[in-house]
């Protein structure tokens, strides 16, 4: 890696577009697993802690690759997150598939 943070962006945006498919897919063939034998997978967590405008919301979004997060001259994001990224796949003949997020506060509202 190399050429500044636009490329760093970049190169991790594409790792993530690589990496997203196949976490789910391992979650859900472990969602598959009866309970008995099942085991809680345990994937990789990030926890960012900072003070008020410290650039936090600006790590999480530089990790994902996206600006998704609301952004202003005050508090914006005053509850914890738990981001999950999904790829949905395109449909056959069809236009590629919206970006857009949606929060568990807010069901069925789209960002």
């Amino acid at each position: 890696m190399g050429g500044g943070p636009r490329s760093l962006s970049l190169e991790l945006g594409t790792l993530g577009d690589n990496l997203i498919p196949v976490v789910n897919q391992i979650q859900d063939i472990f969602s598959e697993v009866p309970a008995p034998v099942s085991f809680a997978l345990e994937l990789p967590q990030i926890a960012v802690v900072g003070s008020q405008s410290s650039g936090k919301s600006s790590v999480l979004e530089a990790l994902v690759g996206r600006d998704f997060l609301p952004r202003g001259p005050d508090i914006c994001t005053r509850r914890p997150l738990i981001l999950q990224l999904v790829k949905a796949p395109p449909k056959p003949g069809g236009p590629p598939p919206a970006e857009w997020g949606e929060f568990l506060h807010l069901p069925g509202k789209r960002f």
